[in-house]
């Protein structure tokens, strides 16, 4: 299946690619996204990586549980300031 290019520049930064490679654009533009796409996906990897260690440390950190009348108001029933 074909893929037509329209853009003046992505065709001039295409044919660039193949020349510096030694290759035709083809394959310069397969390996050229082959190669994006693997760090695109490795820093998916590691975001999902980061975001597990913030809810392991979130999972296993003590929390207080919420709101009471204690915590908004004095032992005479005044309100805390």
């Amino acid at each position: 299946m074909p893929l037509y290019v329209r853009d003046d520049e992505v065709r001039d930064l295409a044919n660039r690619l193949a020349r510096h490679r030694k290759s035709n654009v083809t394959e310069a533009l397969r390996a050229a996204l082959k190669e994006a796409l693997e760090r695109e996906e490795e820093e998916l990897v590691e975001r999902r990586g980061r975001i597990a260690a913030i809810l392991r440390r979130f999972k296993g950190a003590e929390r207080r549980p919420g709101f009471t009348d204690r915590d908004l108001y004095d032992e005479t029933g005044m309100p805390i300031l």
